[in-house]
């Protein structure tokens, strides 16, 4: 899938649909995929980063309304720049959300795209 724009919304599809074999094949076993979470917390490698998206994929109580603020590709670089409102419920079931900006960095590797950068950051 060359299109960036393609390979963004198939990237986004898996996780609202918290589907994670799909997920799973925007991770390259020889590129370090590192996420920064809206805490500050920081997830690196595949294996935490599937173990992480494992977890909160199994919690049917969330759901984030994403809106794109800007995308571009260069070469074999894609960004994505997205504004996000994210629902969820605390551990006392109370409703909350969070607003915030995520910004995605892929690379074209072995004709796909992969994830590198995932930044999510409070607004």
């Amino acid at each position: 899938m060359k299109n960036f724009k393609d390979a963004l919304e198939k990237h986004l599809k898996a996780i609202a649909e918290r589907d994670l074999p799909s997920f799973a094949e925007f991770l390259h076993p020889s590129h370090k995929c590192i996420i920064i979470l809206p805490n500050g917390d920081i997830v690196e490698g595949n294996e935490n980063i599937l173990s992480f998206h494992k977890d909160w994929f199994s919690d049917p109580d969330w759901r984030m309304d994403v809106e794109t603020i800007d995308t571009f590709s260069v070469e074999n670089t894609g960004y994505a720049l997205l504004d996000v409102v994210y629902h969820d419920v605390d551990q006392d079931g109370n409703p909350y959300e969070m607003t915030y900006f995520l910004g995605l960095i892929f690379l074209y590797v072995d004709d796909k795209w992969v994830l590198v950068r995932d930044q999510n950051t409070m607004k």
